[in-house]
């Protein structure tokens, strides 16, 4: 039965990271089944709450303290990946040295982006790092976390999983205190079966130890283990075995998280501070485009993990990352127009850094604002017929005057989609162009849908 549910679990796990590439490679399907990744939905119900995101909390958090970290063996893309590479590498594992000092300063150094800065959380949050390393192509936010956790992979198995990822230390945090339990029986004879086969090293027979916290329910000990010497029992079964920290130590553990969270706030405050300056000091038109629900690009820089997903899944291929792929994204209305028809950016977005804005309310966000030089037209310049802009613009923004339909631009109705400098043919330098907002407002009233 142990070995049937073993196998269940990696076939639970091969099925989830053949959906993660799906995701990350573009099936909007499969970007919408993500919305179950608990990081993702952590970072949602701070930055704009919804019931779905708690619902996946919940839905990760009841079941880790009831059973273990389920999540790190069969939902969490990297903790699959590092399996697959500690499988490959055929190394034996062998029992670790607790780390808890430095896993709990990560981790409350993470913290720092549930008060408005994702740059700690987004450089070791395991889903944020599977984007990057799918969709972020030959980019120094692909190419590292890529290197250094499959390298630590083949050195120490799960290290990632038990020292450095704040995701697992939440979940170890719950799974240490929960209900189901991994514990040695009065049969184990201590033949090092399970050590071997444990990814985390949390196992050690010699001193008669099972650290529940960094297990991460692989159920590789149960299976290799031929005498019964270890089970999966419930806390009530049987008397629990005095805590193994003091409250000496425990005084330690929370002063290290609290470092963290203090150390965390100082960097948060020197990130949003010169973004602030920015948006105040710098001059209308510059800047970035960001996609639909960004908000503005003080808030947009503290959101967004860069996970790559509405890169990905962007049917235009506009949305593009940042420079090295760490940081947001945002548009670049040279490759072509954002497209009235879609709001797939912020229906996949997992963090809320884009809030889900329904297609109607997107086509009335002004995200850019377009601007036409007569300088540059070849209808004013060479007195020739053309009126693409005035076919293309989805929000009647651009109307034609005259005989030879000179293009007249309504700033009040222009949602900065790129459509009439996408379609604009003059060349060198187009007469339409778009540029960046301080901020994405809503137009006050919907404009009428011109069919191209």
């Amino acid at each position: 039965m142990v070995r049937f549910f073993r196998w269940l679990r990696v076939a639970a796990a091969a099925l989830f990271f053949a959906v993660t590439f799906a995701a990350f490679l573009g099936c909007f399907a499969a970007a919408r089944a993500m919305r179950i990744e608990f990081a993702p939905a952590l970072l949602q119900c701070v930055a704009s709450f919804t019931c779905g995101a708690l619902a996946v909390l919940l839905a990760v958090a009841l079941p880790t303290w009831l059973f273990g970290r389920f999540y790190c063996a069969a939902l969490c893309p990297l903790g699959i990946w590092q399996d697959a590479v500690g499988w490959l590498s055929r190394r034996q594992g062998r029992p670790e040295p607790d780390r808890p000092r430095i896993r709990y300063f990560i981790f409350g150094f993470s913290l720092s982006a549930l008060i408005g800065w994702t740059l700690p959380f987004m450089t070791l949050d395991p889903y944020s790092n599977s984007g990057r390393i799918v969709a972020g192509g030959f980019t120094l936010g692909a190419i590292l976390p890529f290197a250094v956790i499959t390298l630590l992979a083949v050195w120490k198995k799960r290290l990632y999983c038990t020292t450095f990822c704040p995701v697992g230390t939440l979940l170890g945090l719950l799974s240490a205190r929960g209900l189901f339990k991994l514990r040695f029986t009065d049969k184990c004879v201590k033949c090092g079966a399970c050590v071997k086969s444990c990814p985390a090293g949390c196992i050690d027979p010699a001193a008669g130890t099972l650290d529940n916290e960094r297990c991460v329910r692989c159920l590789n000990c149960l299976a290799a283990c031929r005498f019964d010497g270890v089970e999966f029992t419930a806390r009530r079964k049987q008397v629990e075995t005095p805590p193994d920290r003091s409250r000496r130590q425990f005084l330690i553990d929370c002063t290290t998280v609290f470092g963290g969270v203090i150390m965390g706030t100082v960097f948060t405050h020197a990130a949003t501070i010169p973004l602030l300056v920015k948006k105040v000091t710098q001059e209308p038109g510059t800047g970035l485009i960001l996609p639909p629900g960004a908000g503005n690009e003080a808030r947009f820089a503290l959101k967004c993990t860069a996970c790559q997903l509405c890169t990905a899944n962007c049917p235009a291929g506009i949305i593009v990352p940042a420079p090295g792929g760490y940081g947001p994204v945002h548009l670049d209305l040279s490759r072509g127009a954002c497209r009235y028809d879609c709001d797939k950016c912020s229906a996949v977005c997992p963090t809320g850094a884009l809030v889900p804005l329904g297609l109607e309310k997107k086509r009335r966000t002004r995200i850019a604002r377009a601007k036409f030089d007569a300088g540059h037209c070849i209808v004013c310049q060479e007195l020739k017929k053309c009126g693409k802009c005035a076919a293309a613009c989805p929000a009647g923004a651009i109307t034609l005057r005259g005989r030879l339909g000179v293009p007249r631009l309504d700033a009040d109705k222009c949602i900065g989609c790129g459509a009439c400098q996408a379609t604009c043919p003059a060349a060198p330098q187009k007469a339409m162009t778009v540029h960046p907002v301080w901020a994405q407002t809503a137009i006050e009233k919907p404009s009428p849908t011109v069919e191209v």
